[in-house]
């Protein structure tokens, strides 16, 4: 998962503008992702900080 996140981090600084979403399919079922710069209203608290997997990397 490291990789992931480094590849979102990267994509966010570079790429994104203020917001994206994106879906797609799985074995499962589809996988629904939204990426903003914003927290929706106050939802703040129902987020996982991983912002300390990101560091010094």
């Amino acid at each position: 998962m490291d990789q992931m996140f480094q590849l979102i981090k990267r994509y966010t600084e570079t790429e994104m503008d203020q917001w994206d979403l994106w879906k797609f399919d799985t074995k499962r079922e589809k996988i629904y992702m939204s990426l903003s710069r914003k927290v929706p209203s106050d939802e703040a608290s129902g987020y996982f900080d991983i912002s300390h997997l990101l560091k010094n990397k």
